[in-house]
């Protein structure tokens, strides 16, 4: 009969998936270019946001209003910027709310760690106890911490580096988890996808950038493969967004898709940061996607854009 369940969830989520997102420019709402690369809600219509290229650790602050009918965008306005000096340059992706310490935890893929902010920004002193075998000497160069997310239900933090460790092969990550109190708890081996890149041109990045917990042991998880051509024209983004299961390891493909950028099509948008959205009046989950532009990387109307993205999923 769990199995049953179980199967028929996984049925209902599919078949909800299949509505169409809704996407948005953020300049239309007066939100300043930035490198956004992770969200999370802290109530009350307002999200935690934070931008890898900062001179301050720390996170924007917005407040996003959903139609509880529909789920399209109303409006999103900037509450400011709440953070403090730090002497070295994190390169912030990921941003969680734990609110059972009323604080902010924030990945830094440069320095391989996630520290505690206050609400306020300040720095509580305190970071997640990482693992040997996932500390800075075990990384590729600019492929660390990204993805991080909390489990209320269970109160877990849930990470990965984005890529392989140096000792795994391409394909393998390892998700590791961590209790309220900080310390590592478990690990569990999470399959890539394979490449869609046939080469990787000027730059490529492949792996997790984001991981969402939802309820009864599930992740909402996004790859990400980015292809930057030599000279721009031609670069591709890949998107997948999947239901992992973390007592089975089954994956369930949910959403895929792909941008790019040309000289008609600049419309390439590089998803790096997700959180849960409301619940609508119908009892289905909103998800919010925001792309990191690299600060509206480009000139004239040849430029990245900012984007939220928001999909609907019946859980």
């Amino acid at each position: 009969m769990k199995r049953f369940c179980l199967l028929a969830f996984l049925f209902l989520v599919c078949l909800s998936s299949m509505a169409k997102p809704y996407l948005y420019k953020l300049k239309k709402w007066g939100i300043s270019p930035a490198n956004y690369s992770g969200i999370t809600s802290i109530g009350e219509g307002l999200y935690a946001i934070v931008s890898d290229e900062e001179p301050e650790a720390g996170f924007y602050v917005w407040n996003i209003r959903i139609d509880p009918n529909t789920g399209k965008l109303v409006s999103v306005q900037q509450q400011g910027w709440r953070g403090v000096p730090y002497d070295i340059d994190r390169d912030a992706e990921g941003i969680t709310f734990c609110p059972e310490r009323e604080s902010l935890f924030i990945s830094g893929e440069a320095d391989q760690r996630i520290i505690e902010h206050r609400l306020d920004g300040s720095l509580t002193g305190n970071e997640l106890c990482i693992p040997n075998n996932m500390r800075k000497d075990k990384i590729q160069s600019n492929r660390g911490f990204e993805a991080l997310g909390y489990d209320q239900e269970k109160q877990i933090f849930w990470t990965t580096t984005e890529s392989n460790l140096l000792s795994d092969t391409t394909l393998l990550l390892r998700f590791q988890s961590f209790g309220i109190d900080l310390q590592p708890k478990q690990e569990i081996l999470y399959p890539l996808d394979s490449e869609k890149s046939k080469n990787y041109g000027r730059d490529h990045y492949h792996g997790v950038v984001s991981i969402t917990p939802l309820k009864d042991g599930m992740l909402l998880v996004l790859e990400r493969e980015a292809r930057i051509a030599k000279k721009y024209n031609g670069s591709c983004c890949w998107c997948k967004l999947f239901l992992f299961n973390i007592e089975t390891s089954k994956k369930t493909l949910l959403e895929e898709w792909k941008t790019r950028f040309t000289a008609s099509n600049t419309r390439f948008a590089n998803y790096e940061g997700m959180c849960l959205g409301p619940t609508l009046a119908d009892g289905r989950q909103t998800i919010l996607l925001v792309s990191d532009s690299q600060a509206g990387y480009g000139r004239g109307p040849w430029h990245l854009k900012d984007w939220l993205k928001i999909i609907t999923l019946n859980f």
